[in-house]
């Protein structure tokens, strides 16, 4: 009876307003840190899910966006992958050209996201190795935000020759939306030195 008892009152705490005002907290705070971004409504619906883990932390929420980043580059140079095998000419060269692009976004965005993380006892601690670790956090994600730029630019003037056509047109749309989640990752990281 006792046990019973106790699963009851740790089940009515679990549900308690405060533990719902918790995840209502995190969820603001995101809305709120995400309203800075060029592209707010998608920062809030993608980085929403996270709202547990972030717990109104800058830091955890900037890693959040980087690593929502950083999976939808590995999507998007997938999706070139299989276009390339299929493409030939102009169209085939910048697919080849715009996997390489997003394979270095790819790493200056994961090299970016492991340095947010490290952020985290700079930052508790007041070290001041957390201005420099920022600035290095930016170069490498505005970097990858220049590759994806450069995967796009590389059909500028291309035809419909050399296979592709519509699909490529929908794979450059989908490297646009990359460049968004990129750019709101870029746009949290910047946010820790400025707010």
């Amino acid at each position: 009876m006792a046990s019973l008892l106790l699963l009851i009152a740790v089940i009515f705490t679990a549900i308690s307003p405060a533990a719902i005002a918790s995840k209502e907290n995190s969820t603001d705070f995101i809305l709120r840190n995400c309203a800075a971004t060029l592209y707010p409504q998608l920062c809030y619906k993608s980085l929403k899910p996270y709202a547990p883990t972030v717990n109104q932390s800058p830091l955890t929420l900037a890693v959040a966006a980087a690593n929502v980043s950083l999976s939808k580059i590995k999507d998007a140079s997938l999706q070139a992958v299989r276009l390339r095998r299929n493409s030939t000419g102009r169209v085939g060269a910048a697919l080849r050209d715009c996997v390489e692009s997003l394979r270095t976004a790819a790493d200056l965005t994961k090299q970016s996201a492991e340095e947010i993380q490290k952020l985290g006892p700079a930052a508790q601690a007041g070290g001041p190795s957390f201005a420099w670790e920022v600035s290095n956090a930016q170069t490498w994600m505005s970097a990858a935000l220049t590759n994806e730029d450069t995967c796009i630019d590389g059909f500028d003037g291309v035809g419909g020759g050399g296979g592709g056509g519509a699909a490529v047109k929908v794979f450059i749309g989908t490297v646009g939306r990359v460049k968004q989640y990129t750019s709101n990752a870029l746009a949290l990281l910047n946010a820790l030195v400025v707010g």
